[in-house]
């Protein structure tokens, strides 16, 4: 591990803690003075880890289609196609995201396709 994946691990780490923090504290807001049973303290924090999940599937998914910005060759006619960026809507095993795809259009060819899966990629 190098020096900078290090230092993103400590401040992960300290942004966990304070988040546990922040969602003990709301938890015990909202139920007041009595006493929860446990499955009432579980079943939030539950759903609070999955809610971070499907923001990171869909902040990191952002960053690598971003990454495929620019122009790939059409697989068929090998002619340069523009690539943009369209948002899609997937299951996740966390519930739904917003999944950001690079999708090349060729005119030629009439046809959508998606850099990552062709043979000869960006160039």
């Amino acid at each position: 591990m190098d020096a900078t994946e290090a230092q993103l691990k400590e401040k992960l780490e300290h942004h966990l803690e304070q988040a546990t923090k922040v969602a003990a504290e709301i938890q015990a807001l909202e139920q007041g003075d009595q006493v929860p049973h446990f499955d009432q303290i579980e079943l939030p924090a539950h759903a609070l880890g999955q809610r971070l999940s499907r923001a990171i599937q869909e902040e990191r998914a952002r960053e690598v289609a971003l990454a495929k910005l620019g122009r790939v060759y059409c697989p068929d006619c090998k002619k340069q196609c523009r690539v943009e960026i369209e948002p899609r809507e997937v299951s996740s095993i966390d519930g739904p995201i917003e999944l950001t795809e690079p999708v090349a259009h060729c005119r030629r060819c009439r046809r959508s396709f998606f850099p990552s899966a062709s043979p000869d990629g960006l160039r």
